[in-house]
């Protein structure tokens, strides 16, 4: 996994388990993953240590994937969206053969 579908995996999960986090994981994770700050720009704005951050990030997200790997509900999502994607694309295929 690249960095860039890490960090969209991080975005959904922080959207549905966020609010489970403590406030102040919330307000890192929210500063790294939604304004893009750097870990330096958060522990100053914070005033805490670089180092701090580094582990509330890491902790918040095994938090976060702990979340979904009990409850699910991305996966259940993703299971709905395809099996819906499925329906829609065998619908529209029909439509077309019969000349919408």
């Amino acid at each position: 996994m690249n960095n860039v579908e890490k960090a969209n995996e991080i975005n959904r999960l922080l959207d549905i388990y966020g609010r489970l986090l403590t406030k102040q994981q919330y307000e890192i994770m929210s500063d790294y993953y939604y304004c893009d700050l750097s870990l330096s720009e958060i522990s100053e704005f914070r005033k805490i240590s670089r180092t701090a951050v580094a582990d509330a990030i890491k902790t918040a997200t095994k938090k976060l994937q702990n979340y979904e790997e009990k409850v699910g509900i991305c996966r259940v999502f993703d299971k709905n969206t395809t099996e819906n994607s499925s329906e829609i694309i065998k619908k529209i295929e029909e439509d077309i053969k019969n000349g919408i």
